[in-house]
């Protein structure tokens, strides 16, 4: 009995330090991102539903962008899982080109954002894989894209990610998209008097290639 006492005891206090030193962790992230230039299905509906002109092209073009920020990553004890958060600034250009019968507008503008992804997945050696979901508040911004007036919401998108973890190192590739529309309106007057006035989603897909430090 003595022994039994003996062992719970060095095992409690293995628990102890392991959940002091082990299950939540501190650090620092950054990483590049490649949004998807597409334009989704719900634009196109929402362009050629609504419109009150003649537009026989509408192309969007992105350049990749980064982010940066801070992460939270909480050990599950006992089982090889993971649970982390983050908080992360995230930029990057977009450019709306319209052609419209034989006059091409093009309009540019910079994403600015916060994004604060809540992911959960399972360790494989020093491997890791999981999913979860990416809300964000974006920036409000005068630009010749989005009118400042109306400005998108907080909203939510979703990803997938893995990476490998060595020593205090993180990399990670991850993959996001949109639960729902980000929907800023398009307004924009030409020289020759022609408006363009409609809704587009400002929250593109995109693939994020980032690096992390945790703390001790």
């Amino acid at each position: 009995m003595r022994k039994l006492l003996c062992l719970l005891v060095l095992l409690c206090a293995g628990l102890q330090g392991h959940a002091q030193f082990k299950i939540l962790r501190f650090g620092v992230k950054g990483g590049i991102n490649y949004p998807q230039a597409n334009i989704s299905a719900q634009d196109l509906i929402d362009l050629y539903a609504n419109q009150n002109y003649d537009i026989s092209n509408v192309q969007t073009d992105v350049t990749n962008g980064f982010n940066f920020g801070g992460i939270a990553r909480i050990a599950v004890p006992l089982v090889p899982a993971y649970i982390h958060g983050e908080a992360l600034y995230t930029q990057f250009d977009q450019n709306l080109m319209i052609v419209d019968g034989g006059q091409t507008v093009d309009m540019s503008t910079t994403v600015q954002r916060l994004d604060f992804p809540i992911s959960a997945g399972m360790k494989f050696g020093p491997a890791w894989a999981g999913l979860g979901a990416t809300p964000s508040i974006p920036f409000a911004n005068a630009n010749d894209i989005w009118t400042p007036d109306v400005e998108a919401q907080f909203t939510w998108g979703w990803h997938i990610h893995a990476g490998l973890k060595l020593w205090r190192l993180m990399g990670e590739i991850k993959y996001e998209g949109g639960f729902g529309m980000l929907a800023q309106n398009v307004a924009y007057t030409t020289d020759a008097g022609t408006t363009y006035d409609f809704n587009l989603d400002a929250r593109n897909s995109q693939l994020v290639v980032s690096v992390a430090y945790l703390f001790k």
